[in-house]
């Protein structure tokens, strides 16, 4: 199996040797010579050169030179890296902010047969005119203004040539690298350059998709249509596909241009107030949310609603997530730093001694202590943003990672305090988080939703009844194989046997109180029996759940 790797690995290099000298040759003149000789990559260094003037600089700053002279991909990576504390230490988080798109416009010429052969048909059977200046540029695509054959002003995206095939060659070296570098640098390994590598992969072949920011678009429109107050403009699919995408044209004022939005005469703190609001529901309710909430992607319209664009990145949020960031939001508000560490290990995935109680204790140590300067302020003075991503720098250290969508959130909140604090620095971001926390939690309690959070616990058990015996079954093949192999320390023979006792009690009374559940929601269901011999089968499976814990307490 190696040697198939090992030669495919060859073939990767073979087909990009050209690029792949490139990279090497401009590490080494920033300064990362030592480190491609000890991953093996030397041989690839088309030239020696002077390092005098990189010298000079600091770790992070000759990354964040390397990667603007590698170009658009390497500035699109250092630019999502630079909202990822959890992956990179924050010296460097701080450079990659300074990584800013550097794109010439192309000339529509080269765009005009992507979107041709992307659309099916000649530019005069999809549009009424056409604007060949670019309207705006990055290094993925270009937007340009047009009008449909119905009258609509529309903007058109579309993605550059070639532009997946470059960036596919520059993603395959660089997973070249960091395994490379991974096994050769096991100082390295904090960096964790293998995960990084696959988020950015992730994240930018995401965004090559323009089919999915057409369905991102579609979904706000849906979760915002009963919204007076949030535009979200419309998708016209029939002049879209996975590289062109055309949108309603929204035209307004961008939020970060307070001067022109007064103006309008539009009172910027009722904007603010109704746009964090919009947020809130997004990623508390909703559990789906803008990515990247900067000011140029905000606008304020004539008749003061707010318009959103650029859906290429978004964020989901699943059920335990969104319980987990209402959870931190309450910490905060009542100063218990303890418990936001704790939802932190909540959260993350479990890893060699990622949750132990030593680790706990340093994690929450440090985090109260970089809190220290909050405690006794008013809400409205505590970034909340900040300490977020501050302690998820923290939990980082100790390699205890959060759900990238998690930390999309906390950069997301960090942009947005400082647009609030600009448009009314008495804005309080807390509260306004704690009120929307609240709405959840009464919905949560509703009666109305047991029904259906009884039907996923019955799934749950379901499942576990179903797959314990083969798990079990696989157990016991290992023991009698002698493959089992476990690690275990036993400081107390009766603790360990009270312990081991509470389980199976546990696991007896639990799998009493599921069948009584699943049988109670099969018969409920069923429709046969009255309602008040449904409430009496409910309290009946109810109150054994609720006895069977207070037995297994006494164990």
């Amino acid at each position: 199996m190696s040697l198939i790797t090992s030669a495919h690995q060859a073939s990767r290099v073979v087909k990009n040797v050209g690029r792949m000298r490139e990279i090497i040759t401009a590490m080494t003149r920033f300064g990362f010579g030592t480190l491609v000789e000890r991953a093996g990559f030397g041989r690839f260094i088309m030239s020696r050169v002077s390092k005098d003037t990189v010298d000079r600089k600091s770790f992070p700053e000759k990354l964040r030179l390397l990667f603007e002279e590698l170009g658009p991909t390497f500035i699109k990576i250092g630019q999502i890296l630079a909202g990822r504390p959890d992956l990179i230490p924050a010296d460097v988080i701080k450079e990659f902010q300074k990584l800013q798109d550097q794109v010439q416009p192309l000339p529509f010429s080269i765009l005009k047969p992507v979107l041709e052969a992307e659309l099916g048909r000649p530019l005069e059977q999809c549009f009424a005119s056409f604007d060949t200046e670019a309207l705006a540029t990055a290094s993925i695509a270009q937007v340009h203004s047009a009008r449909t054959l119905d009258g609509d002003d529309v903007v058109v995206k579309i993605q550059k040539p070639d532009v997946e095939k470059l960036l596919g060659q520059d993603l395959e070296i660089l997973e070249l690298l960091a395994g490379g570098i991974e096994r050769a640098v096991p100082e390295l390994k904090p960096f964790r350059l293998k995960i990084i590598v696959s988020e950015f992969r992730r994240a930018l072949l995401a965004e090559l998709s323009f089919s999915r920011e057409a369905h991102n678009v579609k979904r706000f429109r849906e979760n915002f249509n009963a919204s007076s107050f949030l535009v979200i403009p419309k998708v016209y699919l029939d002049l879209s596909s996975d590289k062109v995408i055309t949108l309603e044209r929204l035209r307004g004022v961008k939020l970060s241009d307070l001067e022109s939005v007064r103006s309008m005469g539009v009172d910027p703190k009722e904007i603010l107030k109704e746009g964090i609001d919009a947020f809130y529901q997004s990623i508390l309710m909703d559990g789906f949310f803008h990515g990247d909430p900067h000011g140029g992607n905000i606008l304020v319209l004539p008749d003061g609603r707010m318009g959103l664009i650029d859906f290429g990145s978004v964020g989901w949020l699943s059920q335990k997530a969104k319980s987990s960031l209402i959870n931190m939001f309450l910490a905060l508000v009542s100063e218990d730093y303890d418990a936001l560490v704790q939802e932190y290990l909540w959260l993350s995935p479990a890893s060699s001694g990622s949750r132990n109680s030593t680790k706990l204790e340093a994690i929450q140590n440090e985090v109260s202590t970089l809190m220290t300067p909050y405690f006794g302020l008013p809400l409205k003075d505590i970034p909340v943003g900040k300490v977020l991503m501050d302690a998820t720098s923290v939990a980082f250290r100790y390699e205890v990672t959060l759900p990238r969508d998690l930390v999309m959130v906390f950069k997301s909140i960090m942009t947005l305090e400082g647009i609030a604090r600009s448009m009314d620095p008495d804005f309080d971001l807390v509260s306004a988080a704690t009120k929307y926390s609240g709405e959840v939690l009464a919905k949560q309690l509703d009666p109305t939703q047991w029904g259906k959070d009884f039907v996923f616990l019955a799934r749950d058990a379901g499942r576990f009844v179903q797959n314990a015996p083969r798990q079990m079954g696989e157990t016991l093949r290992q023991i009698e194989s002698g493959d089992l192999k476990m690690n275990h320390r036993i400081y107390g023979m009766s603790q360990f046997t009270k312990t081991h006792l509470q389980g199976a009690t546990r696991i007896a009374y639990a799998i009493l109180t599921v069948g009584l559940l699943i049988t109670t929601a099969m018969v409920s269901a069923s429709g046969q029996l009255p309602v008040w011999a449904q409430v009496a089968a409910w309290s009946i499976s109810l109150f054994t759940l609720f006895w069977g814990f207070l037995r297994t307490l006494r164990f």
